[in-house]
């Protein structure tokens, strides 16, 4: 009777084990995500006649946010468009073909005509290039004097290798009179996991292996 109750829990065990594998947990692979550094730490910035910062004078929890500016201030001023990236963020975990979501507080101020919001999301290749690339919303934002929490879900391409990119660009073109003060926080970027190493699996198969053993063994 002994023998049977522990075939058994192990045979569950074993079970329960290799299903959590199978439905592992979305990871967050974004880094610094929340800002809370106080400085730009993981991300890759390219002013483009903007400004780029961290700042504690807005944050949606926490005590910093990304700061973003375009502004053209006067006719014939060059074009600005400030761009952060989270690049080349999840390379062994993200999988080809798979789900991500992406989420982001957003919060800030336009002035004159022509200034928007694009977040944009990449699969990369090693060594450059793209898989895929996708418009979240499929076309700009714009910010409002309330902080706003975007969410969208796409799929990533069919080539990660270089893993994945969320890029943020505050855009004004030259627009003059255009000002885009854009603030962003809580910003995640979840993906669907490489399966648990081997190992777990072999961990597994062990403990069906023990049970098959012991039936044999009550057998004899």
């Amino acid at each position: 009777m002994k023998m049977n109750k522990y075939t058994n829990l192990a045979a569950i065990m074993s079970v329960s084990l290799l299903t959590s594998v199978a439905q592992a947990a979305p990871v967050d692979v974004a880094v610094n995500g929340d800002l809370e550094t106080g400085d730009l730490t993981g991300w890759t910035t390219f002013d483009n006649n903007g400004t780029i910062a961290v700042t504690d004078t807005q944050a949606n929890g926490g005590t910093y946010s990304l700061n973003l500016v375009a502004t053209v201030p006067s006719p014939g001023d060059p074009a600005s468009f400030p761009v952060a990236k989270n690049a080349n963020i999840g390379i062994g975990v993200v999988q080809p073909n798979s789900s991500a979501t992406i989420s982001f507080d957003l919060f800030g101020s336009l002035e004159g005509a022509g200034g928007v919001i694009f977040a944009e999301f990449f699969s990369e290749l090693d060594g450059g290039g793209t898989s895929s690339s996708v418009i979240l919303g499929g076309g700009p934002l714009f910010p409002t004097d309330t902080w706003t929490t975007y969410t969208f879900t796409t799929p990533t391409g069919a080539d990660v290798s270089g893993g994945v990119t969320l890029q943020l660009k505050a855009d004004c073109g030259a627009n003059p009179g255009c000002t885009v003060d854009a603030y962003f926080d809580n910003i995640s970027v979840n993906v669907e996991a490489v399966p648990v190493p081997a190992a777990v699996w072999l961990f597994g198969s062990g403990l069906i292996g023990l049970v098959g053993m012991a039936r044999r063994k009550k057998a004899a």
